[in-house]
């Protein structure tokens, strides 16, 4: 089990994650952090001081946070058929695990859920949910459920925990505790 990362980095990562057009799993941002505190330890080392106030080692947080979403954005291969398979097939049991209601998606390779009551809509009928496609050569990409959509990124694990993590950042989108990334004041 590895230590879990400094509040500092934790907040750092957070931030800098905050401005980009793109979602990032709590196990990323966890990640992010883990690989700031050892840049931090290594600058130390070299006499460098951790709380630089010039911000001279801000650079370390934007390595940190850029090398970890590339790990969690495109894989370093296609993905076959039966792997999106089983990652569909793990992204469709989180979702009914927190909830939520599974229906037809309009995206290509993409398990969609319908908005919940007392949460945000999209759409022209302001009657659609949202959907999570993956494919060959992507990461999580969230979308409205409709055929025509911005896409945002989720960089998280393309793993069945990757799911269900996923699957919590939708949730919390269709519950409005998240902000709604498809909302042109959001980004």
């Amino acid at each position: 089990m590895q230590a879990p990362p400094t509040g500092h980095s934790t907040n750092k990562i957070t931030t800098w994650y905050a401005g980009l057009r793109a979602l990032y799993a709590p196990s990323v941002i966890a990640e992010a952090a883990r690989l700031l505190d050892a840049f931090h330890e290594t600058a130390t080392a070299y006499g460098h001081p951790r709380e630089d106030r010039l911000g001279r080692l801000g650079g370390l947080i934007t390595a940190a946070a850029e090398a970890t979403a590339d790990k969690y954005g495109r894989p370093t291969t296609n993905r076959q058929l039966d792997e999106i398979t089983e990652l569909h097939r793990a992204l469709t049991q989180a979702f009914t695990e927190v909830g939520l209601t599974i229906t037809g998606p309009h995206v290509r390779m993409g398990v969609a859920v319908e908005p919940l009551d007392g949460g945000p809509r999209w759409g022209w009928d302001n009657a659609a949910g949202l959907a999570v496609a993956l494919y060959a050569n992507s990461g999580w990409e969230l979308m409205v459920n409709q055929t025509r959509t911005r896409v945002f990124s989720i960089h998280a694990p393309d793993t069945p925990a990757g799911a269900r993590e996923v699957a919590a950042i939708v949730h919390g989108i269709l519950r409005g505790d998240l902000p709604d990334p498809f909302r042109a004041d959001a980004r």
